[in-house]
């Protein structure tokens, strides 16, 4: 263990050399700052691909661990701007790519032991898809789409998809057994998946949604037929156009109707139908709660919190070895019943109201246990029920009891962080008790 302590401190000391190094040489060529951070970008996911043959999983732990706290310091006041963290951050816009990345990165790393196309495939197509795709689009990028932080060229897109797809097709042909034509067809699949989810993604979540994304497609449809697989790319093409038209007539935005599609399809995947329920049931909740939110779109708010929370229990109960997703389901009751609270926040109905949306989320929790149960095949000895209840309870008066004169934007964020700060711990107690 000695050892992999060493090589873990080390590939951290490492990851700053390469920033210090990058910024240095920025200095002296005055390269444009988000040809540093690409740089850089590509040199860690380069590293990243590596980590594997140098690290075992408690090794890597405490990498991951160590990579946290190098990167909090590189976002402080002075290295963020001045120092090597300018490699980084030097480009002014509000992103939280790195800590995602190295989310992402964790998680494939616990997650696809003894599979290494499932860790290595994601990581390259972020690493190499993505500066392809920032090489063309600044250099020949003409025909611009998107807004705010995720503006992007139609150039840019192709050649994310041509790189993906190449990428794809060597690694599952030359890393896994999967028949050749399957190989063209899954191929096909991520990469499509790939270059929509990046280009729809903002504030750096692409380093979260695309990898996650792959893995989930990869584990759920590799052994597929190509016919199998030809189907369902052509159906998940054909949910995108129609919630791209569908959207206006709900009050939301194409973008934000399309991103909380793929949200709710892959979540549903990961986790089954059944553990989808509430999460489904907490989208319409937040859609209620779009009036209240100081945001552009408030629907993103919910795929954002959607997709970490789903990160954070499939992480945990891979750590621990005991299936979360019972506690995964808990989160959405006291997230689901807090945005009916923050919809009501401004009328006299946001405490009876908020407390009749918790008796449906709970009563439905209730009737779904039993199978939840079934599904993770281990029965916890704390009342989940109990536990669920008390911790929807608390996440509502938090939010009921919230002042008025505080912000309003990411409710979802800020109900699933409460909910998570509870449930954490009993289940960190239930698996070593």
């Amino acid at each position: 263990m000695t050892a992999q302590i060493l090589i873990a401190v080390a590939s951290v000391i490492a990851r700053f050399a390469l920033a210090t190094g990058i910024r240095r040489i920025a200095s002296r060529f005055v390269i444009w700052a988000e040809s540093q951070r690409k740089a850089v970008h590509v040199g860690v996911g380069i590293h990243a691909m590596l980590l594997p043959l140098l690290l075992n999983r408690e090794g890597f732990l405490v990498f991951a661990g160590l990579a946290a706290a190098a990167l909090l310091v590189l976002r402080m006041p002075g290295v963020a701007s001045d120092g090597i963290g300018a490699s980084l951050h030097s480009v002014q816009r509000r992103s939280w790519g790195d800590f995602l990345f190295l989310v992402a990165v964790t998680l494939l790393f616990v997650l696809s032991a003894g599979h290494p196309a499932l860790y290595t495939l994601p990581i390259a197509v972020l690493t190499l898809s993505d500066a392809a795709a920032a090489l063309v689009g600044t250099k020949y990028g003409q025909l611009r789409f998107g807004g705010d932080d995720r503006i992007k060229s139609v150039e840019g897109s192709v050649a994310f998809l041509v790189v993906t797809w190449i990428v794809a097709v060597v690694i599952l042909q030359f890393g896994t057994g999967i028949p050749r034509a399957n190989v063209i067809w899954l191929a096909t699949l991520v990469a499509l998946f790939a270059t929509y989810v990046e280009a729809d993604s903002w504030r750096g979540l692409d380093n979260l949604f695309v990898p996650v994304g792959i893995f989930v497609l990869l584990r759920t449809w590799s052994d597929s037929s190509p016919v199998i697989l030809a189907v369902i790319t052509l159906v998940w093409l054909c949910l995108l156009v129609a919630a791209h038209g569908f959207a206006p007539r709900v009050g939301m935005t194409p973008h934000a109707a399309r991103i909380a599609l793929v949200a709710l399809i892959l979540s549903t995947i990961a986790a089954s139908p059944i553990n989808s329920v509430l999460p489904v049931m907490a989208f319409f909740a937040a859609m209620l709660a779009r009036s209240a939110v100081e945001d552009t779109e408030p629907v993103l708010d919910f795929v954002a919190t959607l997709v970490l929370t789903g990160v954070i229990w499939l992480l945990t109960g891979n750590v621990f070895g005991d299936n979360a997703v019972a506690y995964y389901s808990a989160t959405f009751v006291a997230v689901g019943s807090g945005y009916v609270a923050f919809a009501l926040r401004s009328t006299r109905f946001r405490i009876p109201g908020g407390a009749a949306a918790a008796a449906v989320f709970l009563s439905v929790y209730w009737l779904l246990l039993p199978h939840i149960i079934d599904f993770i095949g281990w029965t916890p000895e704390v009342p989940l029920l109990l536990v669920a209840g008390i911790v929807t309870i608390v996440t509502l008066l938090s939010e009921v009891l919230r002042p008025k004169s505080w912000g309003n934007r990411n409710p979802g964020l800020r109900l699933a962080i409460t909910a998570l700060v509870m449930l954490l711990p009993v289940y960190v107690y239930e698996v070593l008790s």
